[in-house]
């Protein structure tokens, strides 16, 4: 992916980002959205790179928060 891209995929997502925490911070969707966004984010900004352990490890601690978010979501 040429480095403009990954650029404009990582802005996106930082708009994503932005536009959900003005917006639903209340809703009970918003903690998954978030930690999504979040763990989209850190694999756009290394997308040129290999991932560390600590990355890894980031990476699965995000997932984890968005498995728990999801987990916590009441059905109706």
């Amino acid at each position: 992916m040429e480095p403009d891209v990954t650029t404009a995929m990582l802005r996106r997502v930082e708009e994503l980002q932005q536009l959900a925490d003005s917006i639903a911070e209340h809703h009970p969707y918003w903690p998954a959205l978030h930690f999504t966004l979040q763990l989209l984010g850190r694999l756009v900004d290394k997308w040129r790179e290999n991932l560390t352990n600590r990355d890894k490890e980031e990476l699965l601690w995000l997932a984890e928060k968005i498995r728990e978010s999801i987990e916590k979501i009441q059905t109706h």
